[in-house]
């Protein structure tokens, strides 16, 4: 009998947008897709760990809106070196909820890209601790302390390598799924101050480097967020509502895409 043809999943970077990548994989779960291999990168990284290691989706999306005081308070942790916020607390509470785990751990291959600041090349995460190389992927540059790992300064991995598709491929999988969070339909501002000139730009340059990226996915998953670009508060990114809003926006373009991936199944 032949085996089944084997999937991999690429998530994303995208910061609060990476609350989509919930409902990506509730989209899969709930029509029995499985996922053999898991690439991410920012946020991304931060979701396909939590999968990996449990294969239960609803223990992120419990920790990340059930706790969202708790999470908040990652934010004040000021360091003022190499970066506003040092990221010894976010580490703790990588380790403690992700049980301390090693990639050899995981029930689900995994694969986290973080960014060399000095060669500006992505730089994979394969083995040793988890929760360091998920710290390392989400390291925005200014906002989060760079990590020195391996004799390098690593930053995000969303600079370099904003959904790893090509890790998947190296990794072996038959059909690769790639998440992009970072598209057109999120420019939707016209009036330009001298902020979001700054802001606009960044993601000119994200979304192209995704694109790039997207051109090795077979399935390409893109949810549509671009109303909760014009929200002002951070709180408000965090709400339990604006959550279930951009969960409901990843299941729904998964969902679309299914009947393509069943075929190519087939």
């Amino acid at each position: 009998m032949k085996a089944r043809k084997t999937i991999g999943l690429a998530l994303g970077s995208g910061a609060y947008r990476g609350f989509a990548h919930i409902g990506v994989i509730r989209s899969l779960e709930k029509n029995n897709i499985p996922i053999d291999y898991l690439s991410g990168a920012s946020i991304g990284a931060w979701a396909a760990a939590y999968y990996a290691r449990f294969k239960d989706i609803g223990t992120l999306e419990k920790d990340l809106i059930d706790n969202q005081k708790e999470n908040m308070s990652l934010l004040f942790d000021f360091g003022w070196n190499k970066g506003l916020i040092s990221g010894e607390k976010f580490l703790f509470y990588l380790n403690q909820k992700l049980q301390n785990c090693n990639f050899v751990d995981l029930q689900i291959p995994l694969r986290i890209v973080a960014t060399d600041l000095a060669s500006g090349r992505p730089y994979i995460f394969d083995s040793g601790s988890v929760a360091s190389a998920v710290r390392a992927s989400c390291a925005v540059p200014i906002i989060f302390k760079a990590p020195e790992h391996d004799d390098k300064l690593l930053v995000d991995g969303g600079l370099s390598d904003p959904v790893p598709v090509d890790l998947l491929v190296k990794m072996g999988a038959d059909i690769t799924i790639g998440v992009n969070l970072y598209n057109q339909q999120e420019f939707v501002t016209q009036k330009y101050t001298s902020s979001n000139i700054v802001v606009r730009s960044t993601m000119v340059m994200l979304a192209s480097l995704s694109q790039a990226a997207m051109h090795q996915a077979d399935i390409v998953i893109e949810p549509d967020l671009s109303r909760f670009v014009k929200k002002n508060s951070l709180a408000k990114y965090f709400s339990k509502q604006s959550a279930d809003e951009m969960i409901h926006s990843g299941e729904e373009a998964t969902d679309r895409i299914i009947p393509e991936l069943r075929k190519l199944l087939d």
